[in-house]
Formats: structure tokens, sequence, C-alpha cells
């Protein structure tokens, strides 16, 4: 597959432009190797855990040190929220490559993701120019679980070589940035201002009424596991709240 720059470059900035939640997207091989990123996402780092926890039907994903909670999981596609409302990430595969993107929390993940497999459909030479103007399709969803190729299955991705082709980046002007955070990470060095940061953004989240609806979401779709979790927080919560 030949990957012209300019042609991907366009592709993705039409896809932005078309839908203003999309703000940041990086191309990959299904290896991890990356042919083409926009100048606000350096993904580099998170490539290999996204693509393994994506194959594993992992619950979650981490992109720059914060956590994305898994919604769809199939072999085209990953869907995926942060619950603290920072954004979602989505993904397409479709011959070999890969369109991954973020999505600010304004914006709708299942929309993003049509339009995102429609782009990538676009960059990969299986749908023609006239695409872009069409209402994206329902893209194909297996209801089985995620099954590899045989030659996979015994491995998990390890770290590419370098890629052959020289990378590219989007050359955008003023873009927004995309949220970073170490709260994910357990290493020792996490600075303080960003653990202030976290909680501040919860606070924000739990005043708005997006906790109230989390909740209401989650007893009415009865997921025991998920809610046996958010009852041990309510139980650590409120041992906290005792504390003098």
């Amino acid at each position: 597959m030949s990957d012209d720059a300019a042609n991907i470059d366009y592709i993705v900035r039409d896809l932005m432009s078309g839908n203003s939640t999309i703000t940041a997207a990086t191309l990959l091989t299904q290896e991890g190797n990356v042919v083409f990123q926009t100048s606000n996402w350096d993904i580099s780092s998170d490539i290999i855990g996204v693509l393994n926890s994506w194959r594993q039907q992992s619950p979650s994903v981490v992109v720059q040190g914060i956590k994305y909670s898994t919604l769809q999981c199939t072999p085209e596609r990953l869907v995926s929220t942060n619950i603290l409302g920072q954004g979602h990430i989505v993904a397409s595969i479709e011959s070999n490559r890969i369109l991954l993107a973020y999505v600010t929390p304004d914006g709708g993940a299942g929309v993003a993701y049509m339009d995102v497999a429609r782009a990538l459909s676009q960059i990969t030479g299986s749908a023609g120019p006239e695409a872009a103007a069409q209402a994206p399709a329902q893209p194909p969803m297996q209801p089985q679980a995620f099954q590899q190729p045989q030659e996979y299955q015994e491995q998990a991705y390890q770290q590419p070589q370098q890629y052959a082709q020289p990378q590219y980046e989007a050359q955008q002007e003023e873009m927004r940035p995309v949220p970073k955070s170490t709260w994910a990470s357990s290493a020792p060095g996490t600075e303080m201002k960003n653990i202030i940061w976290e909680v501040e953004e919860f606070r924000k989240f739990v005043e708005r009424g997006d906790l109230a609806a989390f909740l209401r979401n989650l007893l009415t779709e009865g997921d025991q596991v998920k809610i046996w979790e958010v009852l041990k927080l309510i139980r650590h919560f409120k041992s906290l709240s005792q504390l003098e």
C-alpha cells in the first residue's frame, strides 16, 4: 500500500473540519508503526499498549496517562470514553491501517467512530472521493468475541522495528490540545499538581451532575461487575469522609 502524505493530510483535515469534536488523529499499521499523526498528538509510546488492550478486549485503554473505558471492542472498531468527562478514543481498522482519533468530551463517540471509519476507507482507497459527502453507513459489527489470526494468537504486540517509510506529521495551526495526565501512572515521580488537577476535574464532573447520570445508567444497565466496583468506591469515600 502506498501512503501519500499529501492525500492523508487532506483527508484528515477534512475529517476534523467535518466533525469539529475530532481534534487529533494518528494513522498507523497493525504492527504499531506510525505512518502519520497530527502535530498536537504524539502517542508513540502508548501505541503498543493500546493495540494489546484492543486485541485482548481489555475493559480500558490508556492514552497519555488517561484511562478510557471500553464501550465497543470488535475486530474493526474501538470506541472508548473517559468517565470523568475528558473525552473519547475511537479507532478503525482496514487494509492493514488503523486510524486512531481523540474526540472531545462534547462529541459523540459513536458518530465520531463512523466518521473515522469513513476517512480510513478514503485513505486506503476503498471509498471514492464522493464518500465524504455521503451519510456514513453503520459499519458491520460482529456479535462474537474478537478472534485473532492464527499466527498472532499466542503472542502480544511487540515494539515494532523502525518503519521504513518516513513518518508524516500534519502541519495544522492552532490545533486544540489533547488532555494528558500522570494519574494512570504508578511512577513515584507523579507531580502533586497533576493529582490536584485530577481531583478538581472529578469535582467538576460531580458538580455538573454527570456522576448522577453515570450512576443512573449503571443501575439501568444492571452490570453487576461495575456496580460492585462502584459500591467499593462508595464505601471507601464514606470511610474517608469520617476521617478527621
